[in-house]
């Protein structure tokens, strides 16, 4: 959906490259009906620019739950192993020290898996935060420029009713 958005600014700057020029005023007039028609395409893709941030805040929390869940798991899983290496008479005291650093270093992974899945959430919604200010600086212009020509056009009006 992204790349409608972009296509309809490239064609309302192509209306806009196209327009006739107004003598000495460094202005220009366009269709309005074509310009209207792309806002209204703009306004339409917008609110799937929205659904697709979204779509990524669900899969951020589909990971950080699936990372919760692994990091549980490797947790679980060290601690029954430090518990059944615990109970072995003969090796008691190297396996605690063995099932120690096997929990500590489930904990560990469990933490980077999370703060993976974190940074790689956050970098997703940072580019689509990025588009869409592009997106919405690119509308703002475009608007500037069209209330700019409708003043000019009022102003040409004006002064042919004179």
């Amino acid at each position: 959906m992204e790349n409608r958005l972009l296509d309809l600014v490239e064609q309302l700057e192509e209306v806009l490259d196209r327009g006739t020029k107004v003598p000495l005023t460094g202005k220009i007039m366009v269709d309005e009906e074509v310009v209207l028609e792309i806002l209204d395409g703009i306004r339409s893709a917008l609110p799937e620019e929205i659904r697709q941030a979204n779509l990524i805040l669900a899969e951020r929390d589909r990971l950080l739950e699936k990372a919760r869940n692994e990091g549980d798991k490797i947790v679980d899983r060290a601690h029954k192993q430090a518990e059944y290496l615990l109970q072995e008479d003969e090796i008691a005291v190297q396996s605690r020290a063995y099932a120690e650093d096997i929990v500590n270093k489930a904990q560990q992974y469990s933490r980077e898996v999370k703060v993976g899945a974190l940074k790689y959430s956050d970098d997703l919604l940072h580019d689509m935060e990025i588009k869409l200010e592009e997106t919405f600086k690119a509308i703002k212009t475009s608007r500037e420029e069209l209330n700019v020509m409708a003043r000019w056009d009022e102003k040409i009006q004006d002064n042919l009713d004179d």
